[in-house]
């Protein structure tokens, strides 16, 4: 007996299982409405149809406002949305129905009506800049007082909060102050309120144009020269490093240039020796590259030497030291000693172009008689503690023969051209990946933009907007050509611009954590410490109870404080 009972008491359930399937059912209403904040109402729609869907009073005796009239739907989940509003109007607080029909089918289920949810009725915006920084100006009408809550959105950056601030019902002006952005272009900038009761109304979202600031150059600062008391047109020694006069530059550009001849075919691979007394004893004090380095004559003696200044050619008395092999000085200083005067000659350059690197804004200038043609990004040597010999040596060179691909470790760098015996101008590197015929240049083409080579200059692959890259160069800037490298020692650094808004939100573990982070679900967590529970904004970072937390390594929040940046800006004569 009990046996049967249960048999039919477990057919008798699936009956019911059955039947429920083949139901019109509402699967999600919110718990509550507040008219003008738009919510989901989701529906399981048993089979192909046609369907009603109507707000209806408290008991369903009265019909008030039909959210989706006699329309085809499809088997499955349907969502719909309301906010709450009826013929413009919000319907009064208080309690609902909600009623579909589907054919024979019909639903019912409770709706809970709200207050109103503040709503931003119009906003305009207009900007200006005031010392450089961006500043927003908002006109709102709202339709409740609250907090006025202000998202700046761009495809590169995301959402940034760039205000909250207090504001009453009608109309009320606000400014959003210091707002960085890191490229110019059309901006989205999403407003909403949140009034007294924690209830936040629909986002209001408008276009703005916003321009990013220009950064300052750094002041020109003259090279220091034991013989150049002043600027000569033309000389690359006692030019202006940092002072972009494109009509100055291409004068150096086009001007024969002082070189230590070498032998033979490979004259241009051969170093020479510079002495610090002039003599063939003396010590040796570093090296200069035969035929493509230049070098500044300051004095020509009668015993057959010449003193000249350089950038030393060497990998330095460092690597000498690590078991590397020969070296003298340090890598990439500007050194003066001696040289056998029959060893020198002219280089006089092609004057179809020329090439300016500046190792301080990691950036290639490519050069005509009209002035400045293209920029690219490139990386110099990254001189470590540890590898100081990675350091490219500025200086002037030419391009003295096209090296074309070639290996470096596990990297394949193309479009090499040789310029100063082992440094070779070359596109950025990739990794082969055999098994798939790809070229991945992820690994280093993040880099551009700073240091980051073994000593050659790795340039952008790319083309920019001028159509020019590597590539390019390769194909139109012939060998001959002058190339220019100003160095970034005893040089004003670049201004800094913060690199996220004031207000960004930063996360933290509050029990305990030593690390701020830019991902509040950082992988670097561990589980059961996330979402992290901390929250911290860029700017209050250098408040005093935040000195204590360093930026992690792993989601790459800002790694300088707001304080920080601002000391190297005024380090460097910006303020």
């Amino acid at each position: 007996m009990r046996l049967r009972a249960f048999l039919i008491i477990l057919f008798v359930s699936c009956l019911f299982s059955a039947a429920r399937a083949d139901d019109l059912a509402f699967t999600h209403v919110p718990d509550i409405i507040y008219p003008g904040k738009s919510e989901r109402i989701v529906l399981s729609i048993p089979f192909d149809s046609d369907l009603t869907l109507s707000v209806c009073s408290s008991e369903g005796a009265q019909q008030l406002h039909t959210l989706r009239d006699h329309i085809s739907v499809s088997q499955g989940s349907m969502t719909v949305t309301f906010n709450g509003m009826t013929a413009g109007s919000a319907l009064p607080a208080g309690e609902y129905q909600l009623r579909a029909q589907a054919g024979a089918l019909s639903a019912v289920s409770n709706l809970t009506v709200g207050l109103p949810a503040p709503q931003v009725l119009s906003a305009s915006c207009s900007t200006y800049r005031d010392q450089n920084k961006l500043t927003l100006l908002l006109n709102i009408t709202s339709s409740k007082a609250g907090t006025l809550n202000a998202l700046l959105i761009s495809p590169e950056d995301g959402a940034k909060p760039i205000l909250s601030t207090s504001i009453a019902e009608g109309s009320n002006s606000a400014r959003c102050e210091d707002v960085q952005i890191s490229a110019s272009g059309d901006y989205t900038l999403s407003l909403t309120v949140t009034d007294e009761n924690n209830i936040t109304g629909n986002s209001y979202q408008l276009t703005v144009s916003l321009e990013a600031p220009a950064t300052p150059k750094p002041q020109p600062t003259v090279r220091p020269s034991a013989a150049s008391d002043e600027t000569v047109a033309g000389d690359f020694w006692s030019m202006e490093v940092g002072n972009y006069d494109w009509q100055a530059i291409w004068q150096v550009m086009t001007a024969p240039m002082t070189v230590v001849k070498g032998t033979g075919k490979q004259a241009e691979r051969q170093t020479y020796k510079l002495r610090g007394t002039p003599d063939s004893k003396g010590e040796i004090i570093g090296l200069v590259t035969c035929e493509t380095q230049g070098v500044n004559v300051l004095e020509t003696l009668e015993n057959g030497w010449t003193k000249v200044e350089l950038y030393n050619s060497s990998y330095g008395e460092a690597y000498r030291t690590a078991g590397k092999g020969g070296g003298y000085g340090d890598t990439g200083a500007l050194i003066s000693g001696y040289v056998e005067t029959a060893r020198l000659g002219t280089f006089t350059p092609r004057t179809e172009y020329g090439i300016l690197i500046d190792k301080m804004t990691q950036e290639l200038y490519i050069v005509t008689e009209n002035g400045l043609l293209s920029t690219l990004l490139v990386s110099t040597g990254y001189a470590s503690a540890k590898q100081p010999w990675n350091e490219t040596p500025a200086g002037e060179f030419y391009l003295s023969s096209k090296v074309g691909d070639f290996n470096s470790g596990n990297l394949v760098c193309g479009y090499g051209m040789r310029f100063n015996n082992g440094d070779i101008l070359h596109q950025v590197p990739y990794i082969y990946n055999e098994k798939y015929d790809l070229k991945d240049f992820s690994t280093c083409e993040k880099y551009l933009g700073e240091k980051a080579s073994h000593g050659c200059i790795r340039v952008q692959r790319k083309a920019n907007e001028d159509g020019v890259n590597m590539k390019w160069i390769w194909d139109n800037v012939p060998t001959k050509t002058k190339l220019l490298i100003w160095d970034d020692a005893n040089r004003p650094q670049p201004f800094m611009e913060y690199p996220v808004s004031p207000e960004t939100v930063l996360y933290f573990n509050p029990n305990g954590g030593q690390y701020y982070h830019a991902d509040q679900n950082c992988a670097s967590i561990k589980d059961r410490y996330l979402p992290l529970q901390g929250s911290v904004t860029y700017r209050e970072l250098d408040d005093p109870q935040y000195t204590y937390l360093t930026p992690c390594k792993h989601c790459n929040p800002p790694s300088l404080r707001m304080s920080e940046i601002d000391t190297l800006n005024t380090e460097n004569g910006y303020w």
